[in-house]
């Protein structure tokens, strides 16, 4: 089986490990069914021909990719969607999210259309259930809710975080990660919380976690523009080195999390690589996607909404989830993916009697910790930061030279008018003294 997988990909590190565990699960699903394949990867907003004409099955391994935004998305998955339905190859949506669905009569019945399409044979969703059966009501199968991939981030990497997690146990005061994101993303989600608000409510986080006995450290997971917002914002407040973390591949991520007590989270994969490493968190809602996560891992109180969000309460929050030493992930939970990528490829393989039993979570964890990362995945992560960075360095350096040609012309503008006035400065004087001389 040719199986192609169209991931979203980005330097905010939770879609990254989408598509990885995503990744190693699947290669433990096609042991436990028995069946010889090969692997290909495709950026979603890049769709390939050639790669997905000569593809037996596409899978889109997850995320916030469904609906009408910003980001495209739809119309690159409406043309990948073109060539399987043309080509018959199968297609199969994995934990997908919700993004901004903009409902409209115009909107809705594009989405419904999208999946309706008959080149998609299964899909199954982390948020937003009731939302997706809605648009799915005409397809021909069911939807089914599943685990975020990267709530098995622990699993995963769990080669990578065996002695952090061990040396957490000799350390003098308790560490509480705190999640830092670009400064738009409240506003670009209808939430009004000013810059200068959310630095107060961080430095305040800060002081009143030391005052009741913890440390921290802030963090980023990945982002660029997430990045350059700590930076800012550490060199306005003269926050430490110390307590910065800066994240460069999602292997450091899933480090950094691991290191922590307790996470106070923004980023919805900050409280998702948490959960699947046994790291109690809370998270602000921006978005509904976040609620729908804690109420799915059973811990609703968890996804605090901006109006009881202040930094006395969420410090409060951290010394309250410190007090939780057996905190630990749902295995039935983890298993919901699992279960629906075996039962899915073995309708599509046509296995039938001859599959065997499915592995029981031991197994699969088993087979997960035999895998590892491959070094090859930091220097993927590397190259694409590198790659965005290079990107909107030259975007602003080309804006810059834009406006750098208009303040040129302006100031020549501006040159041409003051020369006028003078002149015209001249004109009036010579016309008063001949006012004064004739009147004499």
């Amino acid at each position: 089986m040719k199986i192609l997988i169209a991931a979203y990909f980005d330097d905010n590190y939770g879609d990254v490990l989408i598509r990885t565990c995503f990744t190693q699960l699947l290669k433990v699903a096609l042991h436990n069914l028995d069946i010889e394949y090969t692997l290909d990867v495709m950026s979603i907003m890049q769709p390939n021909s050639e790669q997905i004409q000569t593809a037996d099955l596409i899978i889109v391994p997850g995320g916030a990719m469904f609906g009408i935004s910003y980001l495209g998305v739809t119309e690159k998955i409406e043309k990948i969607l073109d060539l399987a339905d043309k080509n018959g190859v199968n297609v199969v949506f994995s934990s997908l999210g919700l993004n901004y669905l903009k409902h409209s009569p115009e909107n809705d019945t594009r989405l419904k259309a999208l999946l309706s399409r008959p080149s998609i044979k299964a899909l199954s969703v982390r948020d937003g259930d009731e939302v997706f059966r809605y648009f799915a009501d005409k397809a021909n199968y069911k939807v089914r809710p599943v685990c975020d991939p990267a709530v098995w981030s622990g699993t995963v990497y769990g080669a990578d975080i065996k002695k952090i997690l061990a040396d957490k146990k000799g350390k003098e005061k308790p560490v509480v990660g705190i999640n830092i994101v670009r400064n738009g993303l409240f506003g670009a989600n209808g939430i009004n919380w000013p810059v200068c608000e959310q630095e107060n409510y961080l430095t305040g986080l800060a002081e009143n976690l030391e005052n009741l006995g913890m440390d921290y450290r802030f963090f980023t997971n990945g982002q660029s523009f997430d990045i350059n917002a700590l930076l800012h914002f550490a060199a306005r407040h003269s926050i430490p080195t110390e307590k910065l973390i800066f994240n460069d591949t999602s292997r450091e991520v899933v480090q950094t999390v691991a290191a922590f007590d307790a996470v106070i989270a923004i980023r919805m994969h900050a409280s998702i690589i948490s959960y699947g490493l046994g790291v109690p968190s809370v998270n602000y809602v921006w978005h509904p996607k976040i609620s729908d996560f804690y109420n799915r891992i059973g811990l609703p109180d968890r996804a605090i909404s901006p109006v009881n969000w202040s930094a006395a309460s969420t410090a409060e929050w951290a010394a309250k989830l410190l007090a939780q030493r057996d905190y630990a992930p749902d295995t039935t939970l983890l298993m919901t993916l699992y279960n629906f990528l075996y039962d899915t490829l073995e309708q599509l393989s046509e296995k039938g009697a001859k599959a065997g039993e499915v592995y029981s979570f031991d197994r699969v964890r088993d087979c997960l910790n035999e895998m590892s990362i491959a070094a090859e995945e930091d220097e993927r992560d590397l190259r694409m930061k590198l790659n965005i960075f290079r990107s909107r360095f030259f975007k602003l350096s080309k804006s810059n030279d834009e406006k750098t040609r208009e303040i040129r012309a302006l100031t020549g503008k501006v040159e041409e008018l003051r020369a006028e006035n003078e002149q015209l400065r001249r004109q009036l004087s010579r016309l008063r003294k001949t006012t004064v001389g004739d009147k004499n």
